[in-house]
């Protein structure tokens, strides 16, 4: 009987910023501790979760299930790594954590949330260990919204720190959305133009069988060059307006006007 592979068995050494979001924000919350220096960890991958970011601005990115001891109470947990790819980067030697959620909370817990601690944190009004201590709500379920976030945090503030705070977290919601409908858009183009390449490459096809039957006559076919799309650059001016800028292989740029 052939021997049942290992499910987490891509071993990686990952790198957490002691700055950054995932160490400030997502380790407390999420799992209940944070460090006070970057930090060298050691995780075990599922190879088969590994998918690409899905903002095709981050060709670098990519986020992959993985196992591994919080340093806390060492107990083996389960995560959703959200990470950034430095094997090409002469400066790294490991893949740095973006952010992570818990396995399984992906669709349980609402993306705006992550928007809005990291909002709240930077305006002071709240802290890691005020995450770290929210921890233990959080794991009960009872804190699954920034809605959840915000009634917690305004119990003990006055009106005017309420509204302050209510803004903040607004405005952190309008944030993520916004950049949720430019990668919707994005990844619309994207899909649209593979579309288009593959109209393409049956015109290609056609021209060959053409050429073909030109070169036995004698006679010459000629077909203007494929356009692909090389690179996409958002918030750039074009013509008085805020666009998403695609420029194509052959140096063309397309505009998709984002804010008016």
């Amino acid at each position: 009987m052939p021997q049942k592979m290992e499910k987490y068995r891509l071993k990686k050494i990952v790198i957490i910023n002691h700055l950054e979001h995932a160490n400030l924000d997502s380790f407390p919350l999420r799992f209940g501790f944070t460090f006070t220096e970057d930090t060298k960890l050691e995780i075990l991958c599922d190879p088969s979760t590994h998918k690409p970011d899905k903002n095709p601005k981050y060709k670098d990115r990519y986020n992959i299930v993985a196992k591994f001891t919080n340093p806390k109470n060492f107990l083996t947990e389960r995560g959703v790594f959200y990470l950034i790819n430095n094997q090409k980067n002469k400066n790294y030697v490991n893949d740095k954590v973006i952010t992570i959620i818990r396995y399984l909370d992906e669709r349980e817990t609402e993306h705006h949330l992550t928007e809005v601690i990291r909002a709240l944190r930077e305006s002071n009004d709240i802290t890691c260990n005020d995450l770290i201590e929210l921890h233990p709500i959080y794991m009960s379920r009872q804190l699954n919204t920034h809605a959840d976030l915000i009634r917690l945090l305004v119990e003990k503030k006055t009106s005017d720190e309420v509204l302050r705070i209510q803004t903040i977290a607004d405005k952190a919601v309008e944030k993520f959305n916004n950049l949720k409908h430019e990668i919707d858009d994005l990844n619309t183009v994207i899909i649209d133009l593979e579309e288009e390449n593959i109209e393409i490459k049956k015109e290609l096809d056609e021209y060959k069988t053409q050429e073909k039957i030109a070169n036995m006559q004698g006679s010459t076919q000629t077909l203007e060059r494929v356009k692909t799309l090389s690179a996409v650059n958002t918030e750039v001016m074009h013509r008085g307006s805020l666009c998403t800028e695609l420029v194509m292989e052959d140096s063309t740029r397309l505009y998709m006007k984002t804010i008016t």
